[in-house]
């Protein structure tokens, strides 16, 4: 985990990373998390079969491939099941004579214990069986489903056993017919997997994309955006207010703060510098500003960057949508809801400051009042959240300078400090 990581940084982190042939996980996709693992027969007197190897082997099948949602595995050595393989999507756990298959498992706010899907079968017949249980569930899940709401759902199977009899009919009798496609597929998948660091890190357009603004080179540290505490010798955030505190749900001096200021129309950059159906950051002064090129809409828009409800400067990377036929986006951090064309929250009273865009041939244009009255409203340095209006305990808060190197995981107490900067 690169905790602390600012998005500018990561290719340079990924660079570095690369360079010592350390690859990319995938915990940011819809994808197979790190694959658990007991110690298994290597270190273990109960271990009946090397489970660390075989997590191994799984996890670089698997790795990378994109699902309806997330999905989680673990082996584990004997049935003690230290790995607690039978709480995830799918699970082994080692007998003496091979590996039982668990599937459609997994924790959290509902949880649901794993079904046996085959016993005591050895390693490939393991990973023939999930070719097939993986890639029927991709091509028959919902987006965003789980693999346990989604093996629930299914059929019972012809004796009107549950959900996990149809699942051996199909995976392992074939009752379908599909089973020669469902490896066919999987195999594809991981024939094409590539690392998707290595190639942002050799490509210099796709790298672009994640200058922390469009319009500038400039990069603005974490410390100018929030305070941040040390807690067991590792930096870290502050603690955000609760709601309703000072330094939440934050308010324009007015509904209208500049109305009657005289406005301009600013450069911000050029139509292809602003990717569809996203929004972008980009900085006036010390404000950040957001333009949103919705290209569903064939709309442009620009409004401040900073979430009302914590003062996080986000809302150029959150989810643009609509809202009853209105534009709108939703803030990455709570979900906040704000109309793109006038700012104001649909679920609630909080408001944004917009501005307006026009496009003229390739640049784009955005009406903004003089940087100094922007700033005084908007500026970076005046909306930091701090420690002095929270309610925190864990020490000092330290300002310290930025730095974008990946060295710094083994600073000061060689690995003890894992955090990474900002």
């Amino acid at each position: 985990d690169l905790f602390g990581a600012a998005k500018y940084q990561l290719p340079d982190i990924w660079e570095e990373l690369g360079a010592v042939g350390l690859e990319s996980g995938h915990a940011y996709g819809k994808a197979l998390r790190t694959v658990k693992s007991c110690v298994g027969s290597t270190w273990c007197r109960y271990g009946v079969q090397d489970s660390v190897g075989f997590a191994i082997r799984v996890e670089n099948r698997y790795k990378g491939v994109r699902s309806p949602h997330k999905m989680k595995s673990a082996v584990s050595g004997c049935v003690r099941e230290c790995a607690e393989a039978q709480g995830k999507d799918f699970g082994m756990i080692a007998t003496e004579h091979g590996y039982n298959l668990y599937v459609g498992g997994n924790g959290g706010v509902n949880p649901v214990h794993a079904e046996l899907l085959a016993r005591d079968i050895d390693e490939d017949t393991v990973i023939r069986y999930l070719d097939r249980y993986l890639m029927y569930y991709i091509l028959t899940a919902d987006k965003l489903e789980r693999t346990a709401p989604w093996q629930m759902k299914l059929p019972g199977g012809k004796n009107g056993g549950g959900p996990i009899e149809h699942l051996k009919e199909v995976i392992i009798e074939d009752s379908l017919g599909i089973c020669d496609e469902l490896d066919r597929r999987m195999q594809h998948l991981v024939d094409t997997y590539h690392d998707e660091w290595a190639e942002v890190v050799k490509d210099p357009v796709r790298r672009a994309k994640f200058k922390q603004f469009v319009n500038s080179d400039e990069n603005i540290p974490r410390e100018k955006m929030i305070e941040f505490i040390d807690q067991r010798g590792q930096l870290r955030p502050t603690d955000w207010p609760a709601d309703g505190q000072p330094q939440t749900n934050w308010q324009a001096p007015s509904d209208d703060v500049f109305a009657r200021s005289e406005k301009s129309w600013v450069k911000v950059g050029t139509t292809s510098d602003f990717d569809p159906n996203v929004g972008s950051p980009i900085l006036y002064g010390d404000s950040q500003l957001a333009v949103f090129n919705n290209a569903h809409r064939g709309e442009w828009y620009c409004t401040q960057n900073m979430c009302p409800h914590k003062q996080a400067f986000v809302l150029s990377q959150g989810i643009i949508g609509s809202f009853e036929g209105a534009p709108k986006v939703a803030c990455p951090l709570h979900k906040k809801q704000f109309s793109l064309e006038d700012g104001h929250q649909f679920d609630g009273d909080l408001k944004l400051i917009t501005f307006p865009v026009k496009i003229e041939g390739d640049d784009v244009m955005v009406e903004l009042p003089a940087v100094e009255e922007v700033d005084a409203i908007l500026g970076t340095n005046g909306l930091r959240v701090t420690k002095s209006d929270c309610i925190d305990i864990t020490g000092d808060a330290l300002k310290v300078p930025v730095r974008s190197s990946v060295s710094l995981v083994t600073e000061e107490a060689g690995m003890r400090n894992t955090t990474l900067v900002h």
